[in-house]
């Protein structure tokens, strides 16, 4: 492992706990965490992958990785014949990319493709999901996007999370404050603040997208492809990172560096 970005395994009871490195902008050593349980929100099938390598890699480390996906993806069919079968593609490409990436459960919110609302019931639901799952971070989209579904998510997930951890809808479950809150997408504003290594895991993204069949001709690639370009990257085996965002609910272990 090279220097500044190494990873390291704690043994505690209830097994392995995955520690995770992250480099600062800067390349330097950043501080480690250590989880036991991740949350993804996803507003597509399929958003979830964009951080693909760092679920393989923590699932592959011992970590429990769910996945939350708000909306059914109805409208993610670009033919006209899967219009009456896209949601239950997408339904079955979703469960073969979580064989892939070491997914332990993925929940589904079936809310309508393009029409996802931040309402009472929906944000409730995500509070009931927090407060079961209980995750030591949970993982967004970012505020900046075209994708109304995209910003919804990010609202909702930002509230539900907030809301989650205080003594309210005692019905939903025991709070829980979830201790770290990251964006792994969808932040235009600055760089990112962390560099994930996941050198070893980079061709899980690729090898994610191509079990989604159904979105191949939107990736604008065939099967063939993504079959050369996993081959290729596992090959390289090239140092490879995954970009992450703090948000206001992310602690730091210390002061971190300055970015020069």
């Amino acid at each position: 492992m090279r220097p500044g970005v190494g990873a390291r395994l704690l043994y505690g009871r209830g097994g392995r706990r995955a520690v995770v490195v992250y480099r600062t902008r800067t390349g330097k050593a950043g501080h480690s965490m250590n989880y036991h349980r991740i949350l993804v929100f996803g507003a597509h099938p399929d958003d979830e992958q964009t951080m693909a390598g760092t679920m393989a890699k923590l699932a592959d480390n011992g970590v429990e990785v769910y996945v939350a996906i708000y909306t059914d993806g109805r409208e993610g069919y670009p033919e006209p014949w899967m219009k009456d079968r896209i949601v239950e593609m997408r339904r079955a490409e979703g469960e073969a990319g979580d064989r892939v990436l070491g997914v332990k459960e993925r929940y589904r919110f079936d809310r309508p493709d393009m029409g996802l609302v931040n309402d009472a019931e929906t944000l409730k639901e995500t509070m009931r999901l927090i407060r079961r799952i209980r995750p030591d971070a949970v993982f967004n989209h970012g505020p900046h996007d075209r994708n109304r579904d995209h910003l919804t998510t990010c609202a909702l997930v930002l509230e539900a999370v907030w809301q989650g951890g205080e003594p309210v809808c005692a019905e939903l479950g025991e709070p829980w404050d979830t201790p770290h809150l990251f964006y792994y997408k969808g932040v235009a504003d600055r760089e990112p603040d962390l560099l994930h290594d996941i050198t070893g895991y980079a061709h899980k993204f690729l090898e994610s997208r191509a079990t989604q069949i159904s979105q191949h001709t939107l990736f604008k690639m065939t099967a063939e492809d993504f079959a050369r370009e996993v081959a290729r990257i596992k090959a390289e085996n090239a140092p490879a990172t995954e970009r992450f965002w703090l948000t206001g609910r992310t602690p730091l272990l210390g002061f971190p560096d300055i970015a020069r």
